[in-house]
């Protein structure tokens, strides 16, 4: 698994804060949606509020700074904290739409871009403008920020072996079945953006995942697989696959082709997406041969 630390000692690390952390001078921004929030903090601007701040910080790449509140689940907001905090702005996703007469009332209420299908690697890009105007930063910032990325998945993508397919996927409970990201999701988009190819060519949904049954990957024989983690069921989720013959007899799983995810969160902005190529490429063989089996 790519370690955070070392994650973060390098790409990320170079690319952020391309200025300190602020907040005094600019808009002060609740987020309730997490690709938000690190687009803000891609900006260098620390949110005011940000929804689950604990399990942000487990999910995703970089660490929210310590002033950041937190405001509870994005399902179950605290109004009441939110309305003594009045924000100026609070970004919310799709998932809470439900919330946005109750925000109102508080302060004004502005959605994420929704993009999926191939659009769905420029979500990143367009999430990341969008804050950057909601914070009152100069138009340049987020294309410095931006071309920075650009910069690196550039550098990330001169040094893959694209001869092997890659799979990421998202075992559940069951120790039966897995959630997989084809072409249309933000991680299909970044395997498309490396030069790769995605192992999965199956259907999907709209947003380009799907959940399917070990049985499904049996063909997948060459794919490296990316085991996306989540923190809190990862101890359940590795006894359940040890259990698994299913999960035992897939071709990537007993010749040692599974690499896990970690700190990574499928539908964030520009630094998830970043935080993948780097795991991407330090699993794929590298144009040397050296590199994953």
């Amino acid at each position: 698994m790519l370690k955070r630390r070392s994650f973060l000692s390098g790409g990320l690390a170079a690319l952020l804060p391309f200025a300190p952390l602020r907040a005094e001078g600019h808009r002060r921004i609740a987020a309730v949606d997490w690709a938000a929030a690190e687009s803000l903090l891609a900006l260098g601007v620390a949110p005011l509020a940000v929804a689950d701040t604990g399990y942000y910080n487990q999910r995703m790449p970089q660490a929210l700074p310590a002033q950041t509140l937190d405001i509870g689940p994005f399902w179950e907001i605290n109004l009441e904290l939110l309305d003594r905090l009045r924000p100026d702005l609070v970004f919310i996703g799709a998932p809470s739409l439900f919330m946005t007469p109750r925000l109102r009332e508080i302060a004004p209420v502005e959605v994420v871009e929704e993009m999926i299908g191939e659009g769905s690697y420029g979500r990143a890009g367009t999430i990341l403008r969008q804050c950057g105007r909601a914070a009152g930063l100069p138009g340049g910032t987020a294309e410095a920020v931006l071309t920075g990325v650009e910069r690196q998945m550039d550098a990330l993508a001169a040094r893959i072996d694209r001869t092997r397919p890659v799979c990421i996927l998202l075992p559940d409970q069951s120790g039966s079945r897995a959630m997989v990201y084809g072409n249309g999701s933000m991680p299909g988009s970044v395997i498309d953006r490396l030069g790769l190819v995605n192992a999965w060519k199956g259907p999907t949904n709209a947003s380009g995942f799907i959940q399917v049954g070990f049985e499904a990957l049996v063909a997948l024989e060459d794919a490296i697989f990316m085991q996306m983690e989540i923190p809190t069921l990862a101890p359940q989720t590795e006894r359940v696959l040890a259990d698994s013959q299913l999960w035992q007899r897939l071709p990537a799983v007993r010749q040692g082709r599974v690499n896990r995810l970690g700190q990574f969160y499928p539908f964030g902005g520009c630094l998830s997406t970043l935080h993948l190529a780097a795991a991407l490429t330090a699993a794929v063989p590298d144009r040397s041969g050296e590199g994953a089996p």
